[in-house]
């Protein structure tokens, strides 16, 4: 597909989502999921604003723009990493007391992410008042809820650990929101070795002037085909937030 068709469409979907988002300022969220659902919604939105302004716009093509597919890479798989935990928390049918779990386990997963954070520059958070009394508090919630009480224990003893935010892996939420997982695996894996600078994305800067801010066929390609991406997860966002917020009244009305 032509880098022109590519920026259109990002522009169309980018356009209706932001309009979407300010739409619905002010509904009064009548769940929790539907208060996560506005928050990971407007970081959908804030992050494919940010691809955009990094995106040369079709009429620079020639005209000396700054092209920069890795980084356009990595904040794309940022914005389907904010897709996954938006379809997991937010549109994935459940039953509430497995929601709940699902909770439970992200503020159990929050906890301990903090922890080893401070833990890193020799803080002893973990051992202080507050953090003892969080840890506690996380840990009884998910202990008491009857959906994590029925997977076997040994699940129960790796999830109590807060290393994992989700109890579903990646593949897992792709296949539930009706993705193709060979799809995605593409798809996260090229946006992945730009995110964490691998051997891919930086052993090949020298042929086709690639990574070098300089305008190439490579540049021009492989950020048509991060905007793609950005359109698809974008798409299958707003229609999914706007069927959750499907005849909720404006607290102002």
């Amino acid at each position: 597909m032509k880098y022109q068709e590519s920026y259109q469409k990002y522009e169309g979907v980018i356009k209706e989502c932001c309009e979407i988002s300010q739409n619905h300022a002010g509904i009064k969220s009548p769940t929790t999921a539907h208060f996560y659902a506005s928050l990971l919604f407007t970081k959908l939105c804030n992050c494919a604003n940010s691809i955009g302004r990094l995106c040369p716009k079709p009429d620079q093509i020639g005209n000396d723009a700054h092209w920069d597919y890795s980084s356009v890479s990595s904040l794309t798989r940022d914005l389907i990493e904010c897709y996954l935990t938006f379809y997991y928390l937010c549109v994935d049918a459940c039953s509430k007391d497995e929601w709940d779990a699902r909770w439970h386990l992200m503020n159990l997963h929050d906890h301990m992410s903090r922890v080893k954070m401070f833990a890193t520059l020799g803080q002893d958070y973990e051992e202080t008042e507050e953090a003892k009394k969080t840890q506690d508090e996380v840990i009884y919630n998910l202990k008491s809820n009857e959906w994590f009480n029925k997977l076997p224990d040994k699940q129960q003893k790796h999830f109590l650990k807060g290393k994992n935010a989700f109890f579903q892996s990646q593949d897992e939420i792709i296949s539930a929101s009706g993705g193709k997982i060979p799809d995605f695996r593409f798809k996260y894996i090229f946006a992945s070795n730009h995110t964490h600078t691998l051997p891919m994305g930086f052993y090949r800067m020298a042929d086709g002037n690639r990574g070098r801010g300089i305008e190439s066929k490579v540049e021009i390609k492989y950020t048509g085909l991060c905007l793609e991406w950005v359109s698809e997860y974008l798409a299958k966002a707003s229609i999914e937030f706007n069927h959750l917020f499907k005849g909720k009244i404006h607290k102002n009305v």
